[in-house]
């Protein structure tokens, strides 16, 4: 099971908790933006590429900073990192509730909410955990750490839409504000804590000695930096074009938004359920089961435009719950088998880093594809390449550890 530190408050259980509440506020607004670009899109007549560039600008600020908060982690601790983060992240939103044009949310969503969410993403958080477990139970522990980011778009998802109907998104992005310093900012200041030195030192043997010259000269490293941006890359490009995609094949909005809701509780259960799998038979095997569901929810896409099915988006919610559920969990959990030693908030934290990176470069340029030629088939053959280069490079940098 999951280590236990001699003093058992807190102890690894309430560790891997509260992550898992984290990541459920924290994600859960971060994936709200698909209802947020709707509308920016549809309503506030920007164009695709223009509305994508926040979300990618915000993603761009997290690449650079999920690096440096695992660094800090490693020093540290998450007390004083997260809180930071967390503050930064209520900063962003209210500042976005105040925006009157895209040069506003720019600066307030992209740069402010783009620092605090690098700060508190999910490399960070899977640095925590990961000091807290041993390498044969990472995978389903981090698992159902992960598992609150789909629980979180179940709720948050609908909520945003919720709240923009009725108040306007200006509103919607003040609650949601409210939210980051009401509840997640005592969540993660109180509840999180380094493991003691003696745990750590039973669970990774010797401590963490940071050689950036051998990182630098692995191939398997370079390939390890690859494959999350390529995780993470096609990934947000379907959170962030999903549901203006739907309302453009004729699915009503609040329709769209449920579905993504539903893929939000499908994930949860495919995090834990694709963990074990992990444990048990090997992280290729859990991620290659992924690679095949977001190859499903590509063509489930495509298939929407010619059949008004219902039972086509609840196929669209399942295959794209398998892929997120093998994706960032399955990554970090590779990452930290092969080089922990290097420092687990370091090495979680680049991978962390790069994969903001994917998720920002991979909606802009769906968006741009969308932009110049009217569809998004292009868009999503960029999806399809992504997916393959990220099964690629993962399979080769599982296999080089064994």
């Amino acid at each position: 099971m999951i280590a236990q530190a001699d003093d058992p408050l807190p102890s690894a259980a309430r560790i891997v908790a509260v992550c898992f509440l984290s990541v459920f506020i924290i994600f859960g607004i971060r994936l709200s933006f698909s209802v947020f670009f709707a509308e920016f899109v549809l309503v506030e007549g920007w164009s695709n590429e223009a509305a994508a560039a926040i979300f990618s600008l915000n993603m761009l600020v997290f690449a650079g900073t999920a690096p440096l908060a695992g660094i800090a982690l490693d020093r540290w601790g998450p007390r004083p990192v997260f809180g930071l983060g967390v503050c930064l992240m209520a900063l962003g939103l209210g500042l976005s509730s105040r925006a009157t044009s895209l040069a506003d949310l720019l600066l307030s969503y992209g740069l402010i909410e783009g620092i605090g969410l690098g700060i508190t993403g999910l490399g960070p958080v899977a640095s925590v955990v990961a000091g807290w477990t041993t390498p044969s139970q990472r995978g389903r522990v981090l698992g159902i750490a992960f598992a609150g980011t789909g629980l979180g778009s179940l709720l948050f998802v609908p909520l945003a839409n919720l709240l923009i109907e009725n108040f306007g998104w200006h509103d919607a992005y003040l609650a949601l504000s409210l939210v980051c310093l009401i509840v997640l900012l005592p969540l993660m200041t109180l509840g999180l804590r380094k493991p003691p030195e003696a745990l750590s030192q039973r669970i990774h043997g010797r401590r963490a000695r940071l050689n950036w010259r051998g990182l630098l000269r692995s191939p398997v490293f370079w390939a390890l930096m690859l494959a999350a941006v390529m995780t993470m890359g096609p990934v947000r490009s379907l959170t962030v074009h999903q549901i203006a995609y739907m309302e453009s094949a004729g699915v009503e909005r609040t329709a769209a938004a449920n579905v993504v809701g539903l893929a939000g509780l499908l994930t949860s259960g495919f995090f834990v359920g694709l963990g074990w799998v992990s444990d048990r038979f090997g992280r290729a095997t859990a991620y290659a089961i992924g690679t095949a569901g977001l190859f499903g929810a590509v063509g489930m896409l495509v298939v929407m435009r010619a059949f008004d099915a219902p039972l086509i988006l609840l196929l669209y919610a399942l295959f794209f719950a398998m892929g997120e559920g093998a994706r960032s969990s399955q990554t970090t959990a590779l990452a930290s088998d092969v080089f922990q030693r290097q420092g687990l908030g370091l090495i979680n934290g680049l991978v962390g880093g790069l994969g903001g990176l994917g998720a920002a470069l991979g909606p802009w340029l769906v968006g741009r594809l969308r932009d110049e030629s009217g569809s998004y088939d292009g868009g999503l053959l960029v999806v399809v390449a992504m997916v393959a280069m990220s099964l690629i490079t993962y399979v080769f940098v599982a296999r080089s550890r064994t």
